[in-house]
């Protein structure tokens, strides 16, 4: 069974969920600028009950590392590994007393690189407790998907997660959280009941609907750590015993009416649904595009297979391959995770531990779109032919028709900082260089065909964009990931933030 991560990781992967804050785009740094005098990193060290790494020790340049490998350009001058809500509290009062840049790491997957600074890297990704107290559960910001699932499953709950093993729940959890089990419980941020934040002042809060509740409500979609540092959050479980996982393969010349049938499928399909149609080409092999129907079903094989048939029907059209089997829950998930013939502990990125054997990821940018309608048919034909346009060697070039809807919709925009209320499917670009090191011709050619086929696509959308997804390049960002509630963020970034420097100038 392919998994949509495995088959997007081998053509050097489409960034998953955001790790970090949201910014007006480009490297942005937090903090006063560059100290006037060197920092003391020996006074940090000796403040924290967790490690500080500087260059030219033997951990610095595995310390350094994010997701995607072209983001170690950037030398950090320390990297503090947090085991404490006061090692936070820490690090951040003394980037601000020495006027350094920062940022915050969980999970390192920030699609900007906004999980590095050239300053100092608050990493929290040691903050990785999972726990069931009675009808919550609590996460550390350093959670991973791959032990959230496997930690839980052996209770018989689960929490909404994403598709890739290694993102941390810091980031993905404040930008909304989309999962395969979003469509019938909604995202991560609506399982929220309360976080413990360290605020931009040093002080630690609680965040609920009782407590801070204006905190409590940016916190569900504003953005990871755009109104302070969560050192745990408390969500309510869900339970999902098994997921049907299905594959499917169609012709290129059937595209078309794939995308057509597929948009009413989601649009009108049971929440039990999850699914994605990704079209994938990779330019040195030649030859067509491929087209993939791959997702879940949240229920037994049989459901699913109704649901199958019922979007092959619509369009009429055979396919090449059909795959479809139903797992208990971890097991499924880790197919999804791309680990189906690999350990919990070789889930992980190369470096997490000895054991793990997941690679990085070079040279890839994703952009995406909102919809909140299905698309005519002259703009899918539009937006397929910029799968073979403008061909250019090294490139692997994916076009993801990704499922929203569902519970996530039955709330208000307003309802919490999550706005995407409206949204049944988000249309995905990525361009991955096939090479470690592309030449600046190389980068140009791929951001021309990126650029240009984001603008075909967002001509069509809502003009919203998912925020755990982020994009230095997006033009009125404020909008296109909060809409209407951005004016109220801001509102809530002035209270956390009055009295000291603002963790990013992002939301302000």
């Amino acid at each position: 069974m392919i998994s949509r991560r495995s088959l997007i990781r081998t053509g050097a992967g489409v960034g998953a969920a955001a790790a970090l804050t949201v910014s007006t785009g480009g490297m942005v740094l937090a903090g006063a600028g560059s100290a006037a005098a060197a920092p003391s990193w020996s006074t940090l060290r000796a403040a924290l009950t967790g490690t500080l790494v500087l260059p030219g020790e033997s951990t610095y340049d595995q310390a350094i590392q994010l997701h995607q490998a072209k983001w170690d350009v950037i030398h950090p001058q320390a990297v503090a590994y947090c085991t404490s809500t006061a090692d936070v509290a820490t690090c951040l009062r003394f980037a601000q007393d020495n006027s350094l840049a920062f940022s915050v790491r969980s999970g390192g997957h920030s699609n900007a690189g906004y999980s590095t600074t050239p300053g100092l890297v608050i990493d929290v990704s040691r903050l990785n407790s999972v726990r069931a107290t009675g009808s919550t559960v609590r996460l550390g910001p350093g959670a991973q998907g791959v032990d959230i699932t496997n930690t839980l499953s052996a209770l018989g709950l689960q929490v909404i997660s994403g598709t890739c093993p290694t993102v941390a729940m810091g980031g993905f959890l404040q930008g909304g959280g989309l999962g395969p089990a979003s469509r019938k419980y909604g995202t991560a941020a609506d399982r929220l009941v309360s976080a413990r934040v360290v605020l931009a002042d040093g002080r630690a809060v609680t965040a609920s609907a009782k407590d801070n509740p204006d905190l409590f409500w940016a916190l569900r979609g504003g953005g990871g750590g755009n109104f302070g540092i969560v050192t745990e959050y408390e969500v309510r479980p869900v339970s999902v015993p098994s997921l049907t996982l299905f594959n499917l393969t169609f012709a290129w010349s059937d595209a078309v009416d794939i995308v057509q049938a597929w948009q009413q499928w989601i649009i009108s399909g049971p929440r039990e649904l999850n699914t994605q149609l990704l079209f994938t080409l990779a330019t040195d092999q030649g030859g067509e595009p491929h087209v993939i129907l791959t997702g879940s079903y949240a229920g037994a094989q049989a459901a699913a297979e109704s649901a199958l048939n019922t979007f092959m029907a619509a369009h009429g059209k055979a396919s090449v391959t059909r795959q479809v089997v139903e797992l208990p829950y971890q097991q499924a998930m880790m197919t999804i995770f791309g680990c189906g013939t690999q350990t919990v502990s070789e889930c992980h990125r190369v470096g997490y531990s000895p054991e793990a054997v997941l690679p990085r990821e070079y040279n890839a940018t994703y952009r995406n779109t909102l919809f909140s309608k299905a698309q005519t048919r002259t703009s899918v034909q539009d937006t397929l032919a910029r799968m073979e346009a403008s061909l250019r060697p090294g490139q692997f070039r994916v076009l993801a028709l990704l499922s929203y809807g569902g519970r996530v919709n039955d709330f208000g925009a307003g309802s919490t900082a999550y706005v995407h209320r409206t949204t049944q499917f988000e249309v995905g670009i990525q361009l991955a260089h096939t090479t470690a090191a592309p030449t600046q011709e190389d980068r140009a050619a791929g951001d021309a065909w990126l650029n240009t086929t984001f603008t075909t696509v967002e001509a069509a959308g809502n003009h919203e964009s998912y925020q755990n997804f982020m994009d230095p390049a997006l033009p009125n960002w404020q909008q296109a990931y909060y809409g209407r509630n951005y004016p109220v963020l801001q509102a809530v970034k002035a209270a956390t933030t009055r009295t000291a420097t603002h963790l990013r100038p992002s939301i302000a």
